[in-house]
C-alpha cells in the first residue's frame, strides 16, 4: 500500500484513509469499505464488501480509488421496473373506434355516442347497433325500437293503436308518424267496441 493510502485508526475497530474518502468498519466478523464520495441508488454512502480480513479491505480501498462508480447488482432490476412503469399506461387505452364510426362527421359521431348513452341508460341491448342503423345507415331504427317496445307492453288493440298514434317515446327520444300513401298524417282512428 502506498504512503498516501495509509489508514489512520479511529477507534472501535474503524479505520479511515488520509483524505477521508474511505473508511473501513467491522461488521459481523467481517470488514466493509465505505466510500464517502460515491452514493448508492438510495443516495447513501456506497458500501463495498464484506471482506474477510482487514488486509483485504485495505486492498479494496486501493482498487476502488482507480475504479469508476460501483454498479449495484440491483441496478438492472431497478431499470427494468422503471421501464415497465413508464410503459404502463396510466389508464387503459380505449378500444379503437369502428371504421363505420370513423367514416362519420364529428357531429354524427357525437350523435351516435349520445344515442348509445341514452339507450344504455334505458337498459336496452344492442345500443350501438341501433345507433349505427339510425345514424350511419339512415334507417328508422330508433322509432322501430320504440314502437316494438311500446307495442310489446300494450294490453289490448286499443292500447296498441294509441301507441302508434302517440308518435313518440320520450325516454328514447324517438318520434314517428302514421301517414297515408300521400304522406298525410293520420292522428285518430275510431275502433269498434
Amino acid at each position: 500500500m502506498a504512503d498516501d493510502e495509509k489508514l489512520k485508526r479511529l477507534g472501535g475497530g474503524r479505520w479511515e484513509s488520509k483524505d477521508g474518502r474511505f473508511s473501513i468498519e467491522p461488521q459481523s466478523g467481517t470488514w466493509v469499505v465505505v466510500d464517502n464520495e460515491q452514493t448508492d441508488e438510495l443516495g447513501l454512502a456506497l458500501v463495498r464488501g464484506p471482506f474477510p480480513t482487514l488486509t483485504a479491505a485495505r486492498e479494496a480501498v486501493q482498487d476502488s480509488r482507480g475504479a469508476g462508480p460501483a454498479k449495484s447488482p440491483l441496478a438492472e432490476r431497478i431499470n427494468t421496473t422503471k421501464t415497465r412503469e413508464e410503459r404502463k399506461p396510466t389508464k387503459p387505452e380505449p378500444p379503437p373506434e369502428p371504421k363505420w364510426l370513423q367514416a362519420l362527421s364529428e357531429a354524427d359521431r357525437r350523435r351516435v355516442r349520445a344515442l348509445v348513452k341514452r339507450l344504455e341508460a334505458a337498459a336496452l341491448p344492442d345500443a350501438e347497433d341501433v345507433a349505427r342503423a339510425e345514424i350511419a345507415e339512415g334507417q328508422p331504427a330508433l322509432a322501430r325500437l320504440a314502437l316494438e317496445r311500446r307495442l310489446g307492453a300494450a294490453k289490448s288493440v286499443a292500447d296498441a293503436v294509441e301507441v302508434v298514434l302517440a308518435g313518440r317515446d320520450e325516454e328514447l327520444g324517438a318520434r314517428w308518424r302514421l301517414v297515408d300513401g300521400d304522406g298525410r298524417q293520420i292522428t285518430r282512428l275510431e275502433l269498434p267496441d
